[in-house]
């Protein structure tokens, strides 16, 4: 599997849609912060969006979409005059059970809005997220470029407008892939993309960055990693450190301790056997690494996980 996929699986990517709103002018929606990642879709009209003390507010057009991947508050509004009021509010006591619509206001002007979210492991310290801006807006003008994302929300929108039995497995799946089908699209967008994502669109440190992710229990080297790039060493090594902000080693350390994070907390190997597969011979080195990047030992990490899966309250 390449660097992105091993990634996504190590955040345990989940996702949905909140619904689907139909809001006539004046509206606005005051979004606070929040834990997971949301994301909006402009079916139809248009609508400002304002992220305070980010940027200058974005109009958005039918078919663009918006994510803020740090969960971060933002205000959508027919009009930057507009007075913003919250979700709740815009909601009032319509139902959502079955992804709305959600209907707002009777003036004109009518702007239809799908609103989702994605959820990650919150305990990871994802390498992807650490990659990513306040938010991402890809335009609906560039849907020849990015046909499947534009297919995928498509597809989505059906479902929730034609809702029967299994709707909302088909629902959470496809939001899954619409994360991923953004991801792909910021990247190709990107002039200068940061951290992991900068190895991930360059050529030769992509071919490093795949062979880490999917053998972290190889003894890589400097050396190693920079022959799988067609390297020399000290290219290589700088390059690295230019384009995602560490070293190699370090990064390769970052990532072992994330995949063992993941086998302490959902197989029941061996404590030796995760600290192989994490690229130790010592379970005594492995122990140390993880509670030097952890915060906790690998022990008291597995406990957790015992606790949580034995927690009648737990759902």
């Amino acid at each position: 599997m390449d660097a992105l996929t091993n990634i996504l699986k190590a955040m345990r990517l989940s996702g949905g849609i909140y619904f689907r709103c139909e809001l006539s002018g004046p509206w606005g929606m005051d979004i606070p912060q929040t834990p997971v990642a949301e994301f909006h879709v402009v079916t139809r009209g248009t609508c400002w969006m304002d992220v305070v003390g980010e940027a200058l507010p974005v109009c958005l057009n039918a078919g663009d979409l918006v994510l803020f991947p740090h969960g971060h508050a933002h205000l959508l509004l027919d009009s930057l005059s507009a007075k913003a009021v919250s979700p709740e509010d815009i909601i009032g006591e319509q139902s959502i059970e079955h992804y709305g619509p959600v209907v707002y206001g009777k003036g004109d002007n009518q702007a239809n809005i799908l609103c989702g979210y994605f959820e990650f492991d919150r305990d990871e310290k994802s390498l992807l997220l650490q990659a990513l801006p306040a938010f991402i807006h890809i335009k609906g003008t560039d849907a020849t470029e990015f046909s499947w994302l534009q297919t995928t929300i498509n597809f989505i929108s059906h479902e929730i407008r034609n809702t029967q039995l299994g709707t909302a497995a088909v629902v959470n799946r496809l939001v899954e892939v619409l994360f991923t089908q953004i991801i792909r699209a910021y990247i190709a967008q990107t002039q200068t993309p940061i951290g992991v994502l900068s190895a991930m669109a360059d050529a030769k440190l992509g071919l490093a960055l795949n062979a880490m992710h999917q053998h972290p229990e190889y003894a890589w080297s400097i050396e190693s990693l920079a022959h799988r790039a067609g390297m020399s060493r000290t290219a290589f090594a700088q390059r690295f450190h230019a384009l995602v902000g560490q070293t190699p080693i370090n990064y390769l350390t970052q990532w072992r301790m994330q995949n063992a994070k993941k086998l302490l907390e959902t197989s029941n190997v061996t404590m030796q056997a995760v600290a192989e597969q994490s690229g130790y011979q010592s379970e005594a080195a492995f122990s140390k690494a993880f509670k030097k990047y952890m915060g906790i030992n690998p022990g008291a990490c597995r406990r957790k996980k015992s606790s949580v899966a034995t927690d009648p309250g737990f759902s």
